[in-house]
């Protein structure tokens, strides 16, 4: 059930939902409907058509990606304020001296809650912008987005049954204060505004209920997935030490100040292959429909329907009867790199639909990113080379 073939047909087949993130078990009591009142739309929850589902996720995500992710989207994701934050991200990268054998990453890769530089509000600030037309430069709503994600409130945990609970407990319930407040936000941004709400083919998705969902989008996955994906890229997340292997060893940076920056696809490569080796998102699941058996050990094992099963996408990725000798190597130029992925839970374009709403976005930002701070990087290396 590890292996490559089996990862795929779960990640294009229909999948049945449970109240599940990986391997935690869900709060109900913080997820859109419980928290805005209306309908449970809480898409990763939700079962698909062909797995026991009424129509009700289709309906849902097909409204997400026809108000969220537009056109309007790509403009703002090439424009000058994208441009902007980038350049300050460039400017934060080069005074926190993050070129390689050089102290001050943690600057960079903070996330405390009043940092205004760096990595993680470089994303608070793009992500909103692009995703949502909201304006990265008023601070007010920024210092709102901020508390929230990073401080104490609405990242991956407050979502988690135990973990959550706790959380709740520290921050004086700070997520669920603060969740109403945040969806307000989106709400009422350029995104949102001018959708209808009486749309027959999204159930009538309502504004409340579309920002409800987002927030926890951007919450378990918008703020979370592209910041794993970048510290990887970046070498700020050192690869797996997988056992027998040398991969933990190899510092990912090295082939990154060799790679064409002028080549968007190269770049893409190298983001992927930091990807296959370690996942931004290493699992997900679904819930079997049927009884099925599965051979452990040489022996077949029954499990009952309703069995949940955990999809290793990170397993499919180092699987050695797909990726050969060179498993375990980085090698961002192999064959069939990026339509054999299942970081953006799909292989390649391949999807049964629930492929990563915001991938176009995030891909394409890390792309400029890297680009961006590789020439950073260059410069730095070609200035001391004078000096010396």
């Amino acid at each position: 059930m590890c292996d490559y073939e089996a990862v795929k047909r779960h990640l294009t087949e229909p999948q049945a939902r449970a109240f599940k993130l990986a391997p935690s078990q869900l709060r109900k009591s913080v997820l859109p409907a419980t928290k805005l009142g209306g309908r449970f739309a809480f898409l990763l929850s939700l079962s698909q058509e062909g797995a026991g589902g009424n129509g009700d996720w289709e309906a849902f995500r097909g409204c997400i990606n026809d108000t969220i992710f537009t056109k309007d989207t790509k403009s703002r994701a090439q424009d000058d304020t994208s441009r902007k934050l980038i350049e300050k991200l460039t400017r934060d990268y080069k005074q926190a001296n993050c070129a390689k054998d050089v102290d001050g990453a943690a600057a960079f890769f903070g996330n405390e809650s009043q940092n205004q530089n760096g990595l993680d509000d470089f994303l608070l600030r793009y992500l909103h912008y692009v995703v949502f037309g909201i304006n990265p430069f008023d601070e007010s709503i920024i210092n709102q987005l901020r508390d929230f994600h990073f401080g104490g409130g609405g990242s991956a945990g407050p979502h988690l049954h135990l973990v959550g609970q706790l959380i709740a407990l520290k921050t004086g319930f700070a997520f669920e204060k603060q969740f109403p407040q945040i969806a307000d936000i989106l709400k009422q941004t350029e995104s949102i505004t001018g959708m209808n709400e009486q749309e027959p083919k999204y159930k009538n998705m309502t504004k409340t209920e579309i920002a409800g969902v987002m927030v926890s989008i951007m919450s378990l996955a918008g703020m979370v997935g592209p910041t794993t994906w970048a510290r990887i890229a970046l070498g700020e997340k050192k690869l797996p030490s997988y056992e027998g292997q040398t991969t933990g060893d190899i510092d990912v940076t090295d082939v990154w100040d060799t790679i064409d920056l002028n080549d968007r696809d190269e770049v893409k490569k190298y983001l992927h292959e930091c990807g296959r080796l370690r996942h931004p998102v290493s699992n997900t699941h679904t819930v079997a429909q049927e009884d099925f058996l599965v051979k452990m050990k040489n022996k077949s094992v029954s499990f009952p329907k309703g069995t949940i099963i955990y999809i290793p996408m990170q397993l499919a990725s180092i699987d050695e009867s797909v990726y050969g000798d060179t498993t375990f190597a980085f090698n961002h130029k192999r064959k069939n790199l990026c339509p054999f992925s299942t970081i953006f839970h799909s292989v390649g374009e391949s999807t049964n639909g629930r492929i990563c709403p915001g991938r176009n976005v995030a891909e394409n930002m890390m792309i400029d990113v890297m680009i961006a701070l590789g020439r950073a990087r260059r410069e730095k290396v070609n200035v001391k080379a004078k000096d010396e």
